[in-house]
């Protein structure tokens, strides 16, 4: 099992695909079809830029965000760190 460490961040890499964004461009179906079995990292200069995640898992993924994010805000207690908590989800979800 291979494990890397990008900003911070541990991720198997069994579970990624990776494609240069020209290389994404050329085979979109292929790209499309592949994010049912691994998540597509859309990298740019080497570097990775993007993510193409299967709709249904995206919806997963927020719903489960959210559920996260009412159960911190109602054990946050200080009110200070609900506001606190609060911004950084709506800049989550402006980004």
């Amino acid at each position: 099992m291979t494990i890397i460490v990008v900003k911070g961040r541990s991720m198997n890499l069994k579970d990624l695909e990776f494609y240069s964004l020209a290389e994404a461009k050329a085979k979109f179906s292929k790209v499309m079809d592949e994010t049912k079995k691994k998540n597509i990292v859309i990298t740019k200069n080497g570097l990775p830029q993007a993510i193409i995640v299967e709709y249904d898992k995206f919806v997963s993924l927020m719903e489960f965000v959210d559920q996260i994010k009412d159960l911190y805000l109602v054990e946050a207690g200080d009110l200070s760190r609900v506001k606190e908590i609060e911004k950084f989800f709506l800049d989550f979800n402006e980004e």
